[in-house]
C-alpha cells in the first residue's frame, strides 16, 4: 500500500484535496523554483529526512540534460536550501496530525516557460522515485546552460581566473570618453562590453562583434543574475585579450562592464 493509499481512507479525492492545498500554502513551488536558479530547464529530485522533528536535504539527484540544465543552480541552491527546507517543514506542519512523514523525494521539472512542477513521494514510496519517473522539460535550453558554453569556459578558466583577479569595481565617479576610461585613479584605453539591469535580470552585449560562436555570446539579450553577468564578461575579455574588467553604474542603476588595456 503506498502512502497516499494509506492515508487518503474512503474519499482519496478528498484527501488529494487537502494535500494540494497544503502544498499551496507551505510555498514550497516557490522556494524550489528561485534554488534551482534564475534560468534553465529543470529535472531533478530532492532527497529530505526528517530528524529530531526538523526536516532536513540530504541529496539532490539530478543528471545534465543533453541541450544543458537538468540540475539545479549551484550557487543558487547553496543560497535557497535553507529556505528549501523551511517550506518542507511548514508543508509538514500544515498536513493533519495524523498524516506525517519521515521521508521525502520531490520531483521538480521546469520547462522553459509556465511554473515549476512537483511530484511529491512520501516514506517508502519515496526510495523508487528518481529523476527517470520525470518528464523531460520543455521548450529551449538557457544559453549559459549550453554544453559546448561550458566546455568552452572551462577551456578558458585559466585566463578567466586571472581576468578576475584584475576586476575593478568603481568606487566614485567614473567616465569612459573618447575610448580612455577615468575612474579617479586612472586613465586607461577601454571598451564598452555589455550592460546589466538588476531589476530585470536583462544583460546586454555592446561589443561590435560577437567574441565568440558559443549560445550565450551571440544572443544579443540574455537573463542572468549579477554573478552569470560577470562570468560573461570576463569570458569575453578574455577572448578579445584585455588586461582587466571595470564595473561602473550609470545614473540610472544600470551597470555597465568594460573591458580595459594595459
Amino acid at each position: 500500500m503506498t502512502w497516499f493509499d494509506h492515508h487518503a481512507g474512503a474519499d482519496p479525492a478528498a484527501f488529494y484535496a487537502r494535500l494540494a492545498a497544503a502544498v499551496a500554502a507551505c510555498g514550497i513551488q516557490e522556494a524550489v523554483d528561485t534554488a534551482s536558479g534564475a534560468v534553465g530547464l529543470r529535472r531533478f529530485v530532492v532527497r529530505a529526512e526528517v530528524h529530531d522533528g526538523r526536516v532536513r536535504l540530504v541529496q539532490v539527484d539530478g543528471p545534465p540534460l543533453p541541450r544543458g540544465g537538468g540540475p539545479p543552480s549551484a550557487a543558487a541552491w547553496a543560497a535557497n536550501q535553507g529556505v528549501v527546507e523551511a517550506a518542507l517543514a511548514r508543508l509538514r506542519r500544515t498536513l493533519p496530525r495524523e498524516v506525517d512523514f519521515t521521508e521525502l523525494a520531490l520531483g521538480v521539472v521546469r520547462h522553459a516557460t509556465g511554473p515549476v512542477e512537483l511530484s511529491f513521494r512520501f516514506d517508502g514510496d519515496a526510495a523508487g522515485f528518481g529523476p527517470g519517473n520525470l518528464p523531460m522539460p520543455v521548450g529551449p535550453p538557457a544559453p549559459i546552460e549550453d554544453p559546448a558554453w561550458l566546455r568552452s569556459q572551462a577551456a578558458w578558466a585559466a585566463r578567466v581566473d586571472e581576468l578576475r583577479a584584475r576586476f575593478a569595481v568603481a568606487r566614485g565617479d567614473w567616465a569612459l570618453v573618447g575610448g580612455l576610461l577615468d575612474d579617479g585613479q586612472r586613465r586607461v584605453a577601454a571598451t564598452p562590453l555589455a550592460s546589466w539591469h538588476a531589476g530585470q535580470r536583462r544583460f546586454e552585449w555592446l561589443v561590435a562583434e560577437p567574441v565568440g560562436e558559443e549560445a550565450p555570446l551571440v544572443e544579443p539579450e540574455l537573463t542572468v543574475d549579477l554573478a552569470g553577468a560577470i562570468d560573461l564578461v570576463c569570458y569575453a575579455a578574455a577572448r578579445i585579450g584585455a588586461a582587466g574588467v571595470f564595473q561602473g553604474a550609470l545614473p540610472t542603476g544600470v551597470v555597465v562592464f568594460l573591458a580595459t588595456r594595459a
